[in-house]
């Protein structure tokens, strides 16, 4: 209690931060979200990825799922092309348990779990960590699979990007060092495998993100906001075209982030706000499909701030903190239900929390622990300690590992939403362990990782009986592998795969739905190392196995079988322009990632851009 008290006396709020500070921003080998603050990756315990801004820019990346989907442990299951949604998890953990932060603060849509990541665009991102293993320790509720932080505060110089490709695709990115502007519109009117054409699947998107940053003696300061609005189609499988389905989705977040450092100690001060609007119309009269004959509007509205202290001492880190956060949420179904449940359902939520970590270091590695007390209004409290180690054992082989207890109270949409939600729903615990093996003689660095997560009251939807509850106990294991090779004449290679050996429910002793049993990935690049004409080009494939034994016999939920895609690009430089030519799905293999939604055959973009 002192410490908390030394805080609040300091800065007088409260808020979240795990975002870096105005500073030039780190190389890769620099991570802030594993420990809410600037570590290697190699110093911290925790798994944790970075794609960086060069990454999203030479990928071609356009949504932040496009940007996670090859990294280990992460599961990614998209409903169509570019701007539908994609189902998302990490670790066999779903969306619901995963924290999707924007610089720190939760997204809009993380109160009902209405987070779209298949429409989440880069504009103006400097770089995406992705935590995986349980984070309530520092994040608190919805963080049991991890968190995905998209951290934002670019000063990059200007540049101007066009993108014309295959089903009617367009876009345009403005990039300056304090405003970056983005529109993407496609038609996305490819081919079903029988021949028709999906009417149900256009898509439009417009992006606006703003920032600035001031610095006074010691103090820092950042003030960012974002406003993204987007326009789908809402296809449903490819038996069920409904043409007159539309959504249109409005997200707005704005944070401003205060820090003071010193020699040994850093303070930080975050204050942010967000808002999602999502409505849904289609036309009964002229759509047999139609499923909402009137409008349907949710509208989660958020506040949040924070505080938090990271203190230098000899033998490592001291980092204590606290998190406020209220939300209001509304949901209206546009008509009646069924279950007899009203059509408008509305709900406050409220977080508040204290935490505290104590990093050690050692000649032969270090290690941490913490520990988070958070109460989540009506639905009680929670005490979630964690602990980890790193262990050098040669110069270029350590071990690390990492033990919590990680907690989710249930969202706004599982809580109320009408004819589907369940008041009665009880937190998810869970218990969340890891063991890494890393070798950076190998090739260019291999690691191997085993991961374990077992819950208690997992909140899923049982398809017996068309609702939402809870299994009592479910586990879920298995092994992340990755390799990567140094660059020879400019040509480097990387290979990473995913085995879910494990993810049952033990209470029927059958498979949770939607987990896969394997992913890989693998690439093949060449970058040049000074200027000229040939800039670079890459192959890559994907590859998903079966998602597991078949619980049910509903034909919408059926369990698609193993597919691989493969994507590829090449890009020359013109002075300060480049050029570049994108291919997707080579193979043209008409695979569903969810069963019933088939995504596109070969398709292909032309970009350019000036910097």
């Amino acid at each position: 209690m002192l410490l908390f008290a030394r805080v609040l006396s300091t800065l007088l709020a409260l808020a979240p931060s795990p975002s870096p500070s105005p500073s030039e921003p780190p190389q890769i080998a620099h991570v802030f979200t594993a420990d809410r603050g600037d570590h290697t990756l190699t110093s911290t315990a925790r798994t944790a990825y970075v794609v960086t801004h060069d990454q999203i820019v030479r990928y071609g990346y356009r949504t932040v799922a496009e940007a996670i989907a090859s990294l280990p442990g992460v599961e990614l299951w998209p409903y169509g092309a570019a701007g539908s949604s994609a189902a998302f998890g990490i670790r066999g953990s779903g969306s619901a348990q995963v924290l999707v932060a924007i610089d720190g603060m939760p997204a809009p849509g993380m109160f009902s779990n209405t987070v779209e990541l298949g429409n989440l665009p880069l504009t103006g991102v400097d770089r995406i960590e992705v935590v995986e293993g349980g984070g309530s320790t520092l994040y608190g509720s919805g963080a049991i699979g991890g968190v995905i932080n998209v951290i934002t505060q670019r000063t990059a110089a200007s540049s101007v990007t066009a993108r014309y490709g295959s089903f009617g695709e367009r876009a345009l990115a403005i990039e300056t060092p304090h405003v970056q502007i983005e529109r993407l519109v496609s038609a996305n009117d490819y081919p079903l495998p029988g021949g028709a054409t999906r009417p149900d699947s256009d898509y439009a998107s417009s992006a606006l993100h703003a920032n600035d940053a001031w610095h006074w003696s010691a103090y820092d300061a950042v003030l960012r906001a974002s406003l993204e609005s987007d326009r789908a189609g809402t296809p449903g499988p490819d038996s069920f075209l409904s043409p007159t389905s539309r959504e249109e989705d409005v997200n707005e977040d704005a944070t401003f982030l205060l820090s003071r450092k010193s020699e040994r100690a850093s303070q930080t001060l975050q204050l942010g706000a967000g808002r999602q609007q999502i409505a849904f119309a289609c036309d009964a009269a002229a759509d047999p499909n139609c499923s909402f004959p009137n409008p349907a509007l949710d509208t989660e509205t958020r506040l949040g701030a924070g505080v938090r202290a990271n203190l230098a001492e000899r033998s490592g880190e001291l980092l204590y903190g606290a998190d406020l956060s209220r939300g209001f949420v509304r949901s209206d179904s546009g008509g009646a239900v069924a279950k007899g449940t009203p059509p408008v359902a509305e709900d406050a939520f409220a977080q508040t929390a204290a935490y505290v970590q104590r990093r050690f270091e050692t000649a032969w590695g270090g290690a941490y622990a913490g520990i988070r007390a958070e109460r989540d209004g009506a639905l009680g409290g929670e005490f979630s300690p964690s602990a980890g180690f790193v262990l050098h054992l040669a110069n270029a082989l350590s071990v690390k590992g990492n033990a919590a207890t990680a907690f989710r109270a249930p969202n706004a949409g599982e809580l109320y939403y009408p004819g589907f939600g369940n008041p009665n729903l009880l937190p998810e615990r869970a218990k969340v362990a890891d063991l890494t093996i890393a070798d950076s003689a190998i090739a260019g660095g291999a690691e191997l990782t085993w991961f374990a997560n077992r819950t208690n009251d997992l909140i899923a939807y049982d398809f017996a009986t068309s609702a939402i509850d809870q299994i009592g106990h479910a586990s879920i294991g298995g092994f992340t592998f990755d390799v990567r090779t140094t660059p020879l004449h400019g040509v480097t290679a990387s290979l990473n795969a995913t085995d879910l050996y494990r993810a049952q429910n033990l209470d029927t002793q059958t498979r949770l739905a939607n987990d896969p049993v394997l992913a890989a990935n693998l690439r093949l690049e060449y970058a040049a190392r000074a200027p000229r004409t040939l800039d670079g080009w890459g192959i890559g494939v994907r590859i998903a196995g079966e998602r597991g034994t078949v619980v049910h016999t509903l034909p919408l939920f059926d369990q698609p079988a193993e597919f691989a895609s493969v994507d590829a690009f090449v890009r020359v430089r013109a002075g300060s322009s480049f050029f570049t030519v994108r291919g997707y799905n080579l193979g043209n293999e008409r695979y569903a990632a969810v069963a019933g939604f088939p995504m596109p055959g070969r398709s292909f973009a032309i970009e350019a851009s000036l910097r």
